[in-house]
C-alpha cells in the first residue's frame, strides 16, 4: 500500500464533502477514483468542481464499493452512517466518517464491530483534535499543570436561518432537523465538536441533567440545549448548544487550581496562577487560532490515509468518536426523563 497512491471514493457530494476532496488531493498521498450521490447532479458537480475528469460516477453507493477502492469518505445525512459503514467493512474498505459517528449507540458499536470483523481502519471527523495548542492542554491537563481540575465548559453560540438551512418545505433536502435522520439538533450537529474537545480533555463524565428547547426554528428537534455535569475527575461542567444566537461565538474553557485556558474559535486566552494564594504569575498570552469550524478537514484526511499506509489506529477511531456521541444522547435522555443520567448510558 505505500508504493502506491490510497484509492479513495466519496459517498456523499453535498457540502461537506469538498472539505474531504481538498484534504485528500493537498496530501499526495490519495487518489479520488470515485464519487457517488444519491442526487447524481450533485455528484458530477463536485467532480467538475474540483477537476476530477477521470473520476466513476455512481447514483447508487453499492456500485460505488465494487468499484476497486481502497478506501471510502461517508459524507452522508447522519442517519445512513452507519448502513454505508458497515457495508464498506464488508466490502473491505477503510473508512473515514463524518461526525457525528451515528445517531445512536448501537449503530457506533455495529460500525465498530464491522470494522474490527473486516480489518479494516475506522475513523471518525474530530478535526479540532489536530489543533496544536488543542493537543498542548491535552498534555498538560494530563501532566498535571492544571492542578486540581475544578470546571470545563463546552459553548456553542451559533446561528442557522431556518429556511435555508432546515429546507423543511423540500423533502428532498430536508433530512436536517429530524430525530429520524439527524439524531437531534444543535447539539448532536454543530456543538458534538467541543463536546468531543471538552471530554477529551477533562476524561469521561460520570453523570448529568439536561434540558433542550425549540425557540426559533420549525423543526422537530432542539435548536437549543444545556447540560451540567459532573467528570469522574470530581470536575464540574456546563455544555450550551444552540443555532439561535448572535452573535456567533463558540469556546471550551478548562479551570484548575493552577491554570485556565479558554479555546474558541477566534482565539486563545491561558493564564496561571499560584496554586496557594491565587495570585498570578504569569501574563496572560492571548492570540490568533483557527479552530473549529475553522480549521478545516486536511489533517484529518492526511491521519486517515496515514493510519492505512502505516497500518495503525486512526487517531480519532470509532470508539472515540463514540464517547461525545454518548453525551449528548445522555443530554437528549436527561431531558426526556426529567432526571441525573448516569454514563456509561443504556439505550
Amino acid at each position: 500500500m505505500n508504493e502506491k497512491k490510497v484509492r479513495v471514493g466519496i459517498i456523499g457530494c453535498g457540502i461537506i464533502a469538498g472539505s474531504h476532496v481538498s484534504g485528500y488531493l493537498k496530501s499526495g498521498m490519495a487518489e479520488i477514483t470515485a464519487l457517488s450521490d444519491s442526487r447524481i447532479e450533485r455528484a458530477k458537480a463536485l467532480a467538475e468542481k474540483y477537476g476530477l475528469s477521470q473520476v466513476s460516477i455512481y447514483e447508487n453507493y453499492e456500485e460505488l464499493l465494487k468499484d476497486k477502492i481502497d478506501a471510502v469518505s461517508v459524507c452522508t445525512p447522519h442517519h445512513l452512517h452507519a448502513e454505508i459503514t458497515v457495508k464498506a467493512a464488508e466490502h473491505g474498505k477503510h473508512v473515514l466518517c463524518e461526525k457525528p459517528i451515528a445517531i445512536s449507540l448501537n449503530q457506533a458499536d455495529e460500525m465498530i464491530r464491522a470494522c474490527r470483523r473486516n480489518r479494516v481502519k475506522l475513523a471518525v471527523v474530530f478535526q479540532n483534535r489536530f489543533s496544536p495548542d488543542v493537543q498542548r492542554v491535552k498534555k498538560e491537563f494530563e501532566r498535571g499543570d492544571f492542578g486540581i481540575p475544578i470546571y470545563g465548559e463546552a459553548v456553542v453560540k451559533w446561528y442557522r436561518e431556518d429556511k435555508s438551512y432546515y429546507h423543511m418545505d423540500d423533502v428532498a433536502k430536508s433530512w436536517r432537523g429530524k430525530w429520524s435522520t439527524e439524531g437531534g439538533g444543535a447539539l448532536i450537529n454543530q456543538t458534538i465538536h467541543l463536546v468531543d474537545m471538552l471530554q477529551w480533555i477533562m476524561g469521561p463524565v460520570e453523570y448529568l441533567y439536561g434540558i433542550y428547547g425549540t425557540m426559533m426554528h420549525n423543526i422537530e428537534t432542539e435548536d437549543i440545549g444545556v447540560s451540567i455535569l459532573r467528570f469522574k475527575n470530581g470536575a464540574l461542567g456546563f455544555i450550551l448548544g444552540s443555532v439561535d444566537l448572535q452573535p456567533q461565538e463558540d469556546w471550551v474553557a478548562i479551570y484548575g487550581s493552577k491554570k485556565s485556558v479558554v479555546i474558541g474559535s477566534d482565539k486563545m486566552i491561558a493564564k496561571e496562577w499560584d496554586e496557594k494564594s491565587g495570585t498570578k504569575v504569569r501574563s496572560v498570552e492571548e492570540r490568533k487560532e483557527t479552530l473549529t469550524p475553522f480549521l478545516g478537514h486536511d489533517d484529518a484526511v492526511r491521519d486517515f490515509l496515514e493510519s492505512i499506509v502505516f497500518d495503525r489506529v486512526p487517531a480519532v477511531p470509532g470508539e472515540e468518536a463514540r464517547k461525545s456521541l454518548e453525551i449528548v444522547l445522555a443530554i437528549y435522555k436527561a431531558h426526556r426523563t426529567g432526571g441525573r443520567v448516569t454514563l456509561p448510558l443504556v439505550e
